[in-house]
């Protein structure tokens, strides 16, 4: 590698002279810095632009990657959709509680024992009952009669897809009734502990 050469085109311009204990001391002032330089290739620019394409290259491969762990953090919450083809076996894990109402209430007054008790056991019984009209009866109300129209249809066709979903409306209706029984024992609940004098 040869270095550049480098050589002033002007020279510099002597403005003046200071007497400085007794040494003369010459300012020098350079009205334009006009230097011309050798145009020779010793291959550090090259060197300069392989190591800023290897950062470029470094910094895009973690980005791409921190995209990629992103995008799998949010797979699994954008949906609870199961592809069979993908999973083929799949496995719901969820914690369950394994001690009862009455081993989780224990306070040193009875009575708040049984209030305690009787509303907790209700709460259970609504979140029940919430969960099986959001996984059984949602889907079936929403969607029935969904992808025909009425010119597709053959004559008897609606008689035979209303009486496949009696046994849905039954249980349906038995659900119904259920729903009735437990919001009446939460009012009465509620009625008895707000008239009690204890």
């Amino acid at each position: 590698m040869t270095a550049a050469r480098v050589r002033p085109l002007s020279s510099p311009r002597l403005v003046g002279a200071v007497t400085v204990g007794g040494a003369g001391v010459m300012a020098v002032e350079t009205l334009s810095p006009d230097w011309e330089f050798d145009r020779v290739d010793d291959g550090s620019q090259k060197i300069h632009a392989e190591v800023q394409l290897k950062n470029y290259g470094k910094f895009l491969e973690e980005y791409t990657s921190q995209l990629r762990r992103i995008e799998d953090a949010l797979d699994d919450s954008i949906g609870d959709v199961w592809d069979f083809n993908l999973d083929p076996i799949a496995l719901k894990l969820l914690p369950y509680e394994q001690s009862s109402l009455l081993e989780l209430i224990k306070t040193e007054n009875k009575v708040l024992n049984k209030v305690i008790t009787v509303y907790a056991a209700l709460c259970c019984e609504i979140k029940k009952l919430k969960y099986e009209a959001e996984t059984k009866f949602y889907n079936g109300l929403l969607f029935y009669g969904e992808g025909t129209t009425d010119s597709s249809m053959v004559e008897g066709d609606c008689q035979i897809q209303m009486g496949r979903f009696i046994s849905f409306l039954q249980e349906l209706s038995c659900f119904v009734t259920r729903c009735y029984e437990v919001v009446m024992n939460v009012v009465h609940q509620l009625a008895a502990l707000y008239i009690s004098n204890k």
